[in-house]
């Protein structure tokens, strides 16, 4: 039986961030080629040893990691914040080298966004295993993540070692735009939630049709540069606007909220929730009257748009953060803060059904990664 093994740089939870969400999604849609395929990621204990795991984190925080020679990594162009991280998947990956049985054996080996995991990339491509890259994000163009000067520099690497895969899955059409204009081949394959996550979302639904709505909702991943600028300029528009007299409160949490919103505007305006469990998100999502998503700069695709309209959530959004969504019944686009109130007019004047966006259709990308496997040339 062939071998597939998918190395990825998140946890597959449902109650993690978007990217989390997006694993499981994709590990989800590969078993459907291959009941057994193998999900690799640095929290497998049985791969990384968890004192080895400890070694790698303590050696990311220390300010000095930088200086030693990493060849290919290209550390200084990274941003003093998402070095830790580059650091720490670099060495991940050098581990899997090691510990994971058989990478010579494989017959596919599917990888999220390969700049972070180098040594095992070149190590897949110099054995002529075919990779298929899932592109989270084009990394380099993640503002927050890289040096401003050397955005340019980092974006022909990453192009470089896509250039490099068989196939590149992105999460966006306008990043999957970009890679084909590149030469690279490419496939938008856009986000849906799994089955489980569906059924939550569709009991929101059920029970919005029986509630009374008040408040609006941010939610999102503020360790992510461009959602925490948006969540803080948002919360400071709304409070400077006092937008909670017409419009409600701004409720605003997330994943990893207590560490990167210390400096979030709070007070009549704005509530601060923190982290959300499932149910408590659950629970906010039954009773807001939209969902706002603001972000100045950003790549890939959010994947909290398709999840409220799913939950029958309409989604107020910017035209930067709308990316691959527009002109979807429910969304209500605005370009600028300044033409947010307007928008939130247009919400409270709204007393239609939102569709239910129907799943994507991946029959032909299933073929093109079964001819991929079968080492059939044209895809």
């Amino acid at each position: 039986m062939s071998k597939i093994i998918y190395f990825s740089r998140l946890l597959p939870q449902e109650d993690k961030g978007g990217g989390s969400r997006r694993l499981l999604q994709i590990h989800d849609f590969l078993k459907r080629i291959h009941p057994q395929v193998e999900l690799v990621h640095p929290w497998r204990s049985d791969l990384i040893p968890v004192e080895k795991m400890k070694q790698i984190n303590t050696r990311s925080r220390e300010k000095s990691f930088h200086s030693f020679p990493l060849p290919g990594i290209f550390i200084n162009k990274w941003s003093e914040e998402h070095r830790g991280m580059i650091y720490r998947f670099r060495e991940y990956s050098r581990v899997w080298l090691r510990a994971v049985p058989g990478l010579g054996k494989l017959d596919l080996a599917v990888m999220d966004d390969p700049i972070y995991f180098l040594p095992l990339f070149k190590k897949l491509i110099r054995r002529r295993v075919p990779v298929i890259a899932v592109c989270q994000n084009i990394e380099s163009l993640v503002p927050g993540q890289v040096k401003k000067e050397r955005a340019r520099e980092l974006l022909e690497k990453e192009l470089e070692l896509l250039s490099q895969c068989r196939l590149v899955i992105t999460i966006s059409r306008e990043e999957d735009v970009i890679l084909r204009n590149f030469g690279i081949v490419s496939r938008y394959m856009p986000y849906y939630p799994v089955e489980s996550i569906q059924k939550r979302l569709l009991a929101i639904r059920e029970k919005r049709r029986f509630t009374s709505k008040e408040d609006i909702l941010m939610v999102g991943t503020p360790k992510n540069l461009p959602t925490r600028e948006g969540m803080i300029r948002a919360a400071s528009y709304w409070n400077e606007k006092r937008l909670d007299k017409t419009a409600g409160k701004l409720i605003i949490g997330g994943f990893f909220s207590e560490e990167y919103l210390a400096s979030l505007p709070v007070g009549d305006s704005v509530e601060y929730h923190g982290t959300f469990s499932n149910e408590g998100l659950d629970r906010v999502m039954e009773k807001v009257k939209a969902c706002l998503c603001y972000q100045e700069s950003g790549a890939g695709a959010l994947t909290r748009i398709c999840e409220m309209l799913i939950a029958g959530v309409p989604v107020l959004a910017n035209t930067h953060a709308v990316r691959s969504y527009y002109n979807m019944k429910g969304v209500f686009e605005f370009r600028e803060l300044d033409e947010l109130e307007e928008a939130l007019k247009q919400i409270d004047a709204f007393d239609g059904d939102i569709p239910l966006p129907p799943a994507p259709d991946l029959s032909s990308l299933e073929v093109a990664m079964k001819k991929i496997l079968h080492r059939t040339v044209d895809i």
